[in-house]
């Protein structure tokens, strides 16, 4: 019995010691293990073990880089940012410190602070990254078919084309012409037949300006022309708002104006959050306060390698709604009240992503007594190129 108690506490002062040690580590005991760490490839102990010593006080450059060299290579580019540019903000002539810092961004998809990073790049290193200080840097399609199921409505079609500019360093334009399309039902009006169709072009464009290495300030203008058979409606529709990154969320604030039937005001707040560092998941939430008030949700994941899978809702009754920062405008006479789909994105090669969403509205039927509501099922599908 004696035996056993003295096995005991030589045990308890054994691990007492052991975490006194480890308590008490010098700069010089991180140095080496956390080379030890790096030398053997041991990316996810070494990132969690140099968070854990500079929350512990300990805190010099090389171990900063190489726990962000270690969330880089573990996957995670939110901690591979948030180290990469503490060391970068203490000593600017550390090249290879901005570069993961770049790089971090640039698989973040924040493109903005990517781009304003690589202007401070090295001659050579640009050179390598093919980064031009002006270039066309994508191009999209998409083409989308709207089917109510009530046999007063017809099925809607929508198509838009757009480019992508980076004009210098810290602005890019995005520019798009869309053409929209249906039979209007104008049964019951005097003169007119049961249907006519309405054609709706558009031109949206939007432009965003990299302020600093966090906040970008965006403004966007969005003009839509209804032709019906004996009227033309135009709408100018103006945007502007302004967005905070951080390494694993981004806030944006906007205020829009449109100037349709009625004067339309809204004031979104946006939330994009990646709990994991990367786009594996994400969270996009988002609250609109114009005539209603509606909040949307947006949650993706990958899958497996080249394939993302998202889900949405929007609740709330919405007569107009300004989605995207106002490139997506809901104007039609019948409110929505509820909105939800999915969507399937597939990388097919480098530079090629291919899209395909499923959206099913609730909407209400307008001039109509009494007021009745349908369903809307909508296809959309899309390419997106990046140069």
């Amino acid at each position: 019995m004696r035996s056993k108690n003295l096995l005991a506490i030589v045990i308890c002062c054994l691990f007492f010691y052991n975490s006194y040690s480890q308590s008490n580590e010098s700069v010089a005991d991180v140095e080496i293990h956390s080379l030890d760490l790096y030398n053997t490839a041991q990316w996810k102990a070494l990132m969690l073990y140099g968070k854990e010593k500079i929350s512990s006080g300990i805190d010099f450059p090389l171990l900063r880089m190489r726990t962000g060299y270690a969330a880089f290579m573990s996957g995670n580019f939110s901690e591979s940012l948030t180290q990469y540019s503490k060391v970068f903000e203490t000593d600017k002539d550390n090249k290879l410190a901005l570069y993961y810092v770049y790089l971090s961004n640039l698989y973040l998809n924040n493109e903005t602070m990517a781009r304003y990073y690589a202007a401070q790049l090295p001659a050579e290193m640009k050179v390598s990254e093919k980064i031009t200080n002006t270039k066309l840097s994508g191009m999209q399609t998409e083409y989308s078919l709207r089917m109510p199921d009530d046999t007063a409505r017809r099925n809607a079609q929508y198509a838009r084309v757009g480019i992508n500019l980076n004009l210098g360093y810290r602005f890019q334009l995005q520019q798009s012409i869309a053409y929209y399309t249906l039979m209007s039902n104008t049964a019951g009006i005097a003169n007119k037949p049961a249907y006519q169709r309405l054609q709706q072009p558009e031109y949206y464009g939007k432009l965003i300006y990299a302020a600093n290495d966090k906040l970008a300030l965006i403004g966007a203008y969005h003009y839509i022309s209804d032709h019906f058979p004996d009227t033309t409606l135009k709408t100018n529709i103006f945007l502007g708002g302004i967005k905070y990154s951080m390494p694993y969320f981004s806030i944006q604030a906007n205020a829009a104006f449109g100037n349709f039937a009625v004067n339309y005001t809204q004031y979104d707040a946006v939330l994009t959050f990646y709990p994991l560092g990367n786009l594996n998941l994400y969270s996009i939430s988002r609250i609109s306060f114009g005539s209603q008030t509606n909040f949307t949700q947006v949650l993706g994941a990958k899958l497996f390698k080249g394939v993302w899978a998202e889900g949405n809702l929007t609740t709330g009754k919405a007569s107009y709604l300004f989605d995207n920062d106002a490139l997506y405008v809901k104007n039609d006479p019948d409110p929505n009240l509820f909105r939800c789909g999915g969507s399937i994105y597939t990388v097919l090669s480098k530079k090629l992503l291919l899209s395909i969403n499923y959206t099913f509205e609730q909407k209400q039927k307008q001039f109509n007594i009494p007021v009745t509501n349908y369903f809307q099922n909508s296809i959309n599908g899309g390419l997106t190129w990046k140069f």
